[in-house]
């Protein structure tokens, strides 16, 4: 990792993570906000957010309104291999979303073995604590109790081609109907 982001990862515990682009179905906000309710138990813990997108300016000025702000990374796209060694070094990676289908940076923070918390889409892999769309108490709920977990590192097995299998058998299925 770079400097400033190394220094960040090492300043904060629990450190939060979430990747992937800075757009309305993602619910940034709403990890924002969880922050200041975690700091409460946790006063050093950070969130870093890896990517881009049409709320960048949006994100920024509720990270700036916060009084918890400069705990709060809005780091913009960074090369791959940095990404991953972020969600490696991260005590916790965050998917929130309002819609969202299945998520390579879910299955990355899995193989790397980090604790994840993902909304509940009904496509997540085995190995993430799912939570409601759009619910702060279950999300602060989750977080609270992975922090309060023994950290365990054993990296999840690439969940295979259970869903691109599930996937090709609906096509197949509609192309039978049409014949």
């Amino acid at each position: 990792m770079t400097g400033g982001l190394r220094e960040f990862f090492d300043s904060h515990r629990p450190l939060l993570l979430t990747v992937g682009l800075l757009e309305p179905e993602y619910d940034l906000p709403l990890q924002i906000e969880v922050l200041g309710l975690v700091r409460r138990r946790f006063p050093d813990a950070g969130l870093a957010i890896i990517g881009s997108g049409s709320l960048e300016e949006r994100l920024r000025s509720q990270i700036e309104a916060a009084s918890y702000g400069e705990h709060i990374r809005l780091c913009g796209d960074v090369d791959h291999d940095v990404t991953l060694q972020a969600i490696e070094a991260c005590d916790i990676f965050l998917r929130t979303t309002l819609y969202d289908g299945d998520s390579i940076s879910v299955r990355e923070a899995l193989q790397a073995g980090a604790p994840v918390i993902a909304t509940d889409n009904g496509m997540r892999p085995e190995g993430c604590d799912r939570i409601p769309t759009a619910n702060l108490a279950a999300l602060q709920a989750a977080i609270e109790r992975r922090v309060g977990e023994p950290r365990l590192r054993n990296p999840v097995e690439a969940a295979g081609t259970k869903n691109l299998e599930a996937m090709f058998a609906v096509y197949e299925e509609l192309l039978r109907s049409v014949r």
